[in-house]
């Protein structure tokens, strides 16, 4: 019976674990992070986007820019981090956003829309600034 009673209470912080880890993950793939310019401002243009990128070894333009959008402002580009993971970044009228950014790809966002005159800020409303990187 002692043991049935183990196997239950250990069953039980199993699953609560497990939920845990899945909300972990949920509020993880939700986290996204987007380089604009202020309202008023000239949004970012494909060719500002495309010249930045040809200057900075890290980023490589897609060959294969989404076709099927009816918006010819789509283009996918690929940073590289220091560990050789790739990450998407994502233009689209004006902006640059990708998902669940690394610190070091946080931090590649923010120099990017500082070289782009623009901001970088999260779906959760954000706004990052020197302080978020640079310590006073």
């Amino acid at each position: 019976m002692r043991h049935l009673f183990l196997l239950f209470i250990l069953s039980a912080i199993n699953i609560n674990t497990s939920f845990a880890q899945e909300n972990d993950k949920k509020i993880a793939q939700d986290f996204a992070v987007i380089i604009s310019r202020i309202e008023g401002q000239e949004p970012i243009s494909l060719k500002e986007w495309l010249n930045y990128t040809k200057l900075d070894y890290k980023l490589k333009a897609s060959s294969e820019a989404n076709k099927s959008s009816d918006v010819a402002d789509n283009e996918l580009t690929f940073f590289s981090e220091t560990n050789g993971k790739k990450v998407m970044f994502q233009f689209n009228k004006g902006t640059i956003s990708t998902q669940n950014p690394s610190k070091e790809t946080l931090f590649k966002m923010f120099l990017i829309s500082k070289r782009l005159s623009a901001t970088l800020k999260s779906n959760t409303g954000k706004v990052f600034s020197d302080d978020d990187f640079y310590k006073q």
